[in-house]
């Protein structure tokens, strides 16, 4: 059906030019891009940024001045917050060498990592960030950024894999319950969309 409706080739000429931008000019720690339209950062994005071993800043600092609340090392390739968010999410620590991998393996245990600072609007990237607050012991609300403590029937179920979205990105429990002869599954809702 895509292919009948064109958005094939479409969708194939745009990963080609992002994948193309990508090997021409790669995201680089300590280059930033001015981004249009997307959320202001919450602290100074060089009050963490420090080479290893070293306490000298990799930018200055004074010739960003405001604008570098708005940049960020992928602005280049793209202004989208999908893109920017997801990027945070899954890429930004690794990059600038707080972490070996995107949750945060092997940081310094007073950074906090870069996902759990990223508000999205993209519905999946909302239940995805909820589940891995839910996995820090937060219950956590996209839309303020407030956390409360996890309930133990919840956190619980975190545990035990039993926590599903449905499609309006309501929460849901799966409860497990075995019969003599069939698995019964029932559900829970816990919360309507955020």
């Amino acid at each position: 059906m895509i292919r009948h409706l064109g958005l094939a080739e479409h969708r194939v000429s745009l990963m080609k030019k992002y994948a193309r931008g990508f090997l021409d000019q790669p995201p680089v720690a300590g280059i930033y891009h001015k981004v249009k339209k997307y959320d202001h950062r919450d602290i100074d994005p060089l009050s963490l940024y420090q080479q290893k071993g070293s306490s000298a800043l990799l930018v200055d600092k004074d010739s960003y001045g405001q604008d570098l609340l708005e940049a960020w090392e992928i602005g280049h390739l793209t202004q989208g917050k999908y893109a920017l968010d997801s990027w945070r999410i899954f890429c930004r620590d690794e990059l600038l060498g707080r972490a070996t991998g995107w949750n945060g393996e092997d940081r310094d245990p007073k950074l906090q990592p870069e996902w759990m600072r990223v508000r999205p609007d993209d519905k999946e990237l909302r239940a995805y960030l909820r589940w891995m607050w839910m996995k820090e012991g937060w219950e956590w609300n996209p839309d303020t950024g407030e956390r409360t403590v996890l309930c133990e029937e919840l956190r619980n179920a975190v545990n035990e894999g039993r926590v599903v979205y449905d499609e309006k990105g309501g929460l849901k429990i799966h409860n497990l319950a075995y019969s003599a002869n069939a698995l019964i599954l029932g559900e829970e809702e816990l919360m309507a969309e955020s």
